[in-house]
């Protein structure tokens, strides 16, 4: 008897033990997938990114489908980890639930490249599903699935009508430009920088002192008199009293050519002003494309920061959110150029744009 219940209490303590242990991992999962959510940059964050995805690829309770509703909301480098750990997860699981992942595809407010990620597994194989939802896609607000919508038609369109509702629905840059071409070689012009929203129109002024890259959090009288909207004619600047100049871009990317204007200056720093009359109130994102360390406010207000020379630059290369009011929104755009002399680190240029969350253009009154 007594060898019988020391075995029942034996079993039920060990049936207790691994009943905590699945709640603790399952708590310890969890957690490991909202920090890597949040991740940021840096290569302390880069080290626990990597420690927090070898926990996540190792945990045998963690789903495909946990891992693709974790992308929503995350940090730009969160999403890519979590990417990664989700076509892993793909790969582990032999059958995946596709009702669950069709739910996933089907559900708009999920994050988009999750959402593309379902699509691409649920159609493989499957060309008629693929074409058969391509075709409903054109609008979505997925970017990756609406640039697959668009390509799929793009081989049998032909009429410029059909290019231009195409058009209309293009969103990725190198679409809308192919899109363009296309137009042109059937007669239809289309005012490439117009189309995509660049700000052409700016007032400039500079350069001021930014040798040894120490400038780039130094506020200039020019910041603080702007933010008050009290500017003055002229200020102290690198080599003298500098004055406002106007500039318009001719060219149909939007690029302004700092370098040209400012006779190839390094070690300097200019600011470029602009009004975008907005035809709406509320939310918008400004896009900005530069090669060099930048600011931006709005209204008085810093809605962007980056301090990197010489990465890369392309169209909406940087995004952030960004409340307009109806009417007048005041634009000041500070632009840092540091000493490097090699080929490649001589461009010094920016190109800005506002548009709606999808990325079309909200144009200037």
């Amino acid at each position: 008897m007594n060898r019988i219940l020391y075995t029942l209490l034996t079993l039920s303590f060990l049936s207790f033990m691994s009943s905590s242990s699945r709640t603790a991992f399952c708590q310890s999962t969890a957690k490991a997938l909202d920090e890597i959510r949040k991740i940021g940059t840096g290569d302390q964050e880069a080290t626990r990114a990597s420690a927090l995805a070898q926990q996540l690829n190792r945990a045998q309770d963690l789903t495909l489908s946990q891992t693709l509703l974790a992308m929503k909301g995350a940090t730009p480098i969160g999403r890519n980890w979590l990417s990664g750990i989700a076509s892993s997860r793909y790969r582990a699981e032999k059958n995946p639930p596709k009702d669950e992942l069709e739910k996933i595809l089907w559900d708009t407010t999920q994050d988009g490249e999750a959402r593309y990620k379902t699509f691409v597994w649920l159609t493989k194989g499957n060309n008629k599903l693929r074409s058969e939802w391509l075709s409903t896609l054109m609008e979505d607000p997925s970017p990756e699935l609406r640039y697959a919508s668009i390509e799929a038609q793009l081989p049998i369109t032909k009429e410029a009508a059909s290019l231009q509702k195409l058009l209309a629905a293009a969103r990725h840059p190198d679409q809308v430009v192919d899109l363009i071409k296309k137009l042109d070689e059937v007669g239809v012009k289309v005012e490439q920088s117009k189309h995509f929203g660049f700000l052409k129109n700016w007032s400039l002024i500079g350069p001021f002192d930014h040798v040894g890259t120490k400038n780039f959090d130094k506020e200039f009288a020019i910041e603080k008199d702007w933010i008050a909207n009290k500017i003055q004619k002229s200020y102290e600047g690198k080599n003298g009293n500098v004055s406002w100049s106007e500039y318009t871009t001719e060219e149909k990317d939007g690029n302004v050519d700092l370098a040209k204007v400012f006779s190839n200056e390094k070690g300097c720093i200019v600011y470029a002003s602009t009004e975008f009359d907005s035809p709406i109130e509320g939310a918008a994102e400004i896009r900005l494309g530069c090669i060099n360390g930048h600011k931006i406010w709005i209204n008085g207000e810093l809605v962007m920061s980056n301090e990197v020379y010489h990465s890369s630059s392309q169209i909406d290369q940087y995004i952030e959110p960004i409340q307009l009011k109806k009417g007048k929104n005041r634009i000041l755009i500070k632009i840092c150029q540091n000493e490097q002399k090699e080929v490649w680190a001589q461009r010094y240029q920016f190109m800005v744009r506002i548009s709606d969350s999808t990325g079309k253009a909200i144009l200037s009154n």
